[in-house]
């Protein structure tokens, strides 16, 4: 009977060492064929090469060690790579269901990236087609990532990037991503230095992949139409070889049609440094930085290159208060905040300004240019308001004296469309020269 149960166990142990090293056997030669199709379908330019590879259950997954993978300009490495293929019947071997790296770095003309872990879902890997009327490389598509030690360096903008984590879905040509990083660095030391840094990153709605094609090619970016887009950004800050910006956050929605453009964004607790460009008149006014928080809500009709602006106000506590809407044209894009839009055409424009201490500061900065003590300055713009011909300038003076907690409404309409720098620069010279108003249609209100 012993006997008997020995010889029984025995060959259960045979065969299942046999049924193993056959499973096994056959899962390496799956696992062989599969990189050899994996290969053959990303074109003849492809190196594919590993120290190790260790087959999972029935071939549906492979371990890869001391991975290196070339295709053209572009290397990407790892010490250690899981690649799963979908639980579908599909064929397609460069479609991969999950695929994570440790260690992982990649190398191309455009820059350099290196992860300590990543892992990914849903992959449609860049290939070579055969048909003759359809381009000639697949682009990459990945449904989900998400990685930690990020470090890169992009060649486009010569600067460096890091973050410590980065989630990222929809990451494909013409898709909508969505991204989401934290402890986020860029830093570039090309002149001017700048480093920027935010606690964290969101961005919804933007075509992440068309925007680093655009990086890469120096191709435009351009917005698809009937889009969404969100950003949000905590705890920005820049600094240069002195700080020069702060922001507790940064918020902004666009809506795109075919249409339109509109925007609605806001900086809260923003502070700006003198070395900001155009802001290195603070100084002179006695203060060391702006505070402050900006909001702004507008639309743009890139066909005729017209802004609406609803909103874009200005609230610091120690200087005032600024709220502008109006009509603009030539506009450069939807945004007042972006700094491209010197070339902008006020059609109309009205300004309510309420004074939390700027003004005197002002008019004392411009007394000592003129080597006048600070009162009598302020009396000559007070003898401008008994010789101003029309009662509105002359209220717009009397303000300008003693501006208080009154609102200060001022309206500009040229009769054509006037550059807004000339517009800025004529309200500027009001004071000593009260014959400009006519060139910009003005109407002054105190209230």
């Amino acid at each position: 009977m012993k006997k008997n149960v020995l010889v029984t166990v025995s060959g259960i142990a045979i065969l299942g060492g046999i049924a193993w090293f056959g499973a096994h056997h056959a899962e390496r030669v799956m696992v062989d064929k599969g990189i050899e199709r994996f290969k053959q379908a990303l074109g003849p330019d492809v190196s594919f090469t590993y120290t190790r590879a260790k087959p999972g259950l029935l071939g549906r997954s492979v371990r890869f060690y001391g991975l290196v993978f070339r295709q053209g300009p572009e290397t990407m490495t790892a010490d250690e790579a899981e690649l799963s293929k979908p639980d579908t019947q599909d064929s397609d071997v460069t479609r991969i269901h999950h695929l994570s790296f440790r260690n992982f770095q990649l190398a191309d003309p455009a820059g350099s990236l290196h992860l300590a872990t990543v892992e990914m879902d849903d992959l449609a890997l860049p290939t070579r087609t055969e048909d003759p009327v359809a381009p000639t490389m697949q682009s990459l598509s990945i449904g989900h990532v998400q990685a930690t030690g990020l470090h890169g360096f992009a060649s486009a903008l010569q600067s460096d990037i890091a973050a410590d984590t980065a989630v990222m879905d929809n990451f494909g040509a013409n898709e909508a991503s969505h991204l989401q990083a934290r402890n986020v660095s860029l830093s570039t030391d090309v002149a001017p230095p700048r480093h920027a840094h935010a606690d964290s990153i969101v961005v919804d709605g933007v075509a992440l992949a068309d925007l680093y094609t655009s990086l890469t090619t120096s191709a435009p970016y351009t917005a698809h139409p009937s889009s969404t887009r969100d950003i949000t950004i905590d705890r920005l800050s820049m600094d240069g070889t002195t700080p020069l910006m702060r922001a507790k956050r940064v918020l902004s929605h666009a809506t795109h049609t075919d249409a339109t453009e509109q925007e609605v964004s806001s900086i809260q607790e923003l502070e700006l440094r003198p070395d900001v460009p155009n802001m290195g008149w603070l100084p002179s006014l006695g203060y060391d930085h702006f505070v402050g928080n900006i909001v702004l809500n507008d639309t743009y009709t890139p066909k005729t290159g017209t802004l609406h602006v609803e909103t874009f106000s200005i609230d610091s506590a120690n200087m005032g208060r600024l709220h502008i809407n109006g009509e603009f044209t030539q506009a450069a894009s939807a945004s007042m905040l972006n700094g491209n839009n010197a070339d902008m055409q006020v059609t109309s424009m009205t300004m309510n300004y309420i004074d939390h201490g700027l003004v005197p500061r002002a008019l004392g900065a411009i007394a000592a240019a003129r080597g006048l003590p600070p009162q009598a300055f302020v009396a000559f713009v007070q003898s401008q308001s008994a010789t101003a011909q029309n009662p509105a300038y002359a209220g717009f003076f009397r303000w300008l004296a003693n501006p208080g907690k009154q609102t200060l409404s001022i309206g500009v309409k040229p009769d054509q469309p006037m550059p807004l720098m000339q517009v800025v620069a004529t309200l500027g010279n009001l004071a000593s020269m009260p014959e400009l108003a006519k060139q910009i249609g003005l109407s002054v209100q105190v209230h």
